[in-house]
């Protein structure tokens, strides 16, 4: 697995001489739902998918109303969720202006073990599209090595590492899950493929 990343050029004031100086950033490959990270999880354990979502939502009942209650929740290899508060200036039926706090939102510090994860993730830089046109056969060669490399491929990475628009990725995936080299998982936006089994 990599981080996909561009280089970009940062905007600076006109008076500043280092204008030039650009900034990496990284380039999103979808975001990935509830359903989509039960689906996977059940895939990699004995337990249902359906079980997966009724877990995280109580997970998700049961943090809201401890942390409603003041306390922080620390889950181990996730992060350190804590609420917070926020201040802001009134002004009364008198006309005084007063300070109020008001509950504003839950604060999340990331696990040590989850940013090493981030960190130890290989880089690979996303190069401009070539020019010439890839044949069938390249294209579907790509696709498989970025497969064999990753271990998945979704729509936005085969356009790309093969310069191309999404409905023509979308014809070179079904060719290959037609092949039986590739099997679809998810829908919409969160559709991954894989190597068949």
């Amino acid at each position: 697995m990599s981080l996909k990343f561009g280089w970009y050029k940062t905007p600076v004031p006109g008076d500043r001489e280092d204008k030039k100086i650009p900034h990496a950033r990284i380039i999103s490959q979808g975001t990935l739902d509830t359903k989509y990270m039960c689906k996977m999880i059940s895939m990699s354990s004995t337990i249902s998918s359906a079980d997966v979502k009724g877990v995280l939502e109580a997970l998700n009942f049961w943090m809201g109303f401890h942390l409603a209650e003041g306390n922080s929740i620390e889950l181990d290899g996730l992060g350190y969720f804590t609420p917070t508060l926020k201040s802001r200036t009134v002004t009364d039926e008198n006309g005084k202006a007063k300070v109020i706090a008001e509950a504003d939102t839950v604060s999340f510090r990331c696990a040590t073990s989850l940013k090493e994860q981030v960190r130890e993730a290989g880089l690979e830089q996303v190069k401009k599209a070539k020019t010439e046109k890839l044949t069938q056969e390249q294209r579907l060669e790509n696709i498989m090595k970025e497969v064999n490399k990753n271990r998945c491929i979704n729509t936005g990475t085969c356009v790309q590492i093969n310069h191309y628009s999404r409905f023509m990725a979308l014809n070179d995936l079904k060719l290959l899950i037609d092949s039986n080299k590739l099997v679809q998982i998810g829908r919409g936006k969160q559709t991954m493929y894989i190597r068949s089994f």
